[in-house]
């Protein structure tokens, strides 16, 4: 649990260790929103840490006129804690349970995203259904855009898991360093997604695969970044 004992930024006193506490905040919410970029965890208030702090207003607390500071119990504090829901900027829409080419293994309540996002995963779906393949998709974001535990991202709409591939086309999961992973159709799906004007990047392990890009905890389901 995360308590600030003063305000932090333009204005804010600026103590060591609540400036600690945001500069720790901002790094946990890099996934979000590629902008704020990584600060030091010194607990001084540098060019780097305001900068990110009016990154985080403007782009995910969405403020129409961001003032730089971290206020305890303040809106900006309890979007960064996880506490309140991001200002999203488009209304979610809700990948369908029963779509071509996909199925899904997340709950449906945690499958909605930006219309272009759900539009891409549907197409990419389409495209590999031809090729004979389907994929497995999971966790994109709450309709609300709040936090989806253990994730820091997954909060934009435009997150979305995927499962690897399997050589046996069993609806399972799946590690890169199972007998069962089947590297070529993984890559195919990569391809396809890389064929997307839409796609961001791509996080997975497997260092084979061309176009993606290594990231711990990335073993077991490729994590697709979306534009928009």
């Amino acid at each position: 649990m995360y308590r600030l004992n003063a305000s932090v930024g333009n204005g804010g006193k600026n103590q060591h260790d609540d400036v600690l506490i945001v500069q720790k905040l901002l790094n946990k919410n890099t996934h979000i929103v590629d902008t704020i970029g990584r600060v030091p965890e010194d607990g001084n208030l540098d060019e780097a840490t305001q900068s990110a702090i009016l990154a985080f207003q403007r782009d995910v607390v969405r403020l129409a006129h961001p003032d730089g500071r971290i206020d305890p119990g303040g809106r900006t504090f309890r979007i960064l804690t996880g506490d309140s829901p991001h200002g999203a900027t488009v209304a979610f829409v809700q990948l369908p349970a029963d779509g071509e080419g996909y199925y899904l293994y997340s709950d449906a309540d945690k499958c909605w995203g930006t219309p272009s996002t759900i539009q891409s995963v549907k197409t990419v779906a389409a495209n590999l259904k031809q090729l004979g393949m389907e994929i497995g998709v999971g966790h994109i974001s709450f309709a609300n855009g709040a936090r989806m535990p253990p994730h820091k991202s997954h909060r934009r709409g435009i997150d979305v898991d995927i499962r690897p591939q399997r050589t046996d086309g069993v609806r399972t999961g799946v590690k890169l360093t199972a007998s069962a992973y089947d590297r070529e159709k993984t890559r195919t799906v990569v391809n396809e997604l890389r064929k997307d004007p839409n796609l961001d990047y791509i996080f997975f392990n497997d260092t084979e695969i061309e176009g993606i890009r290594y990231w711990e905890g990335h073993d077991d389901h490729l994590h697709v970044r979306f534009k928009g």
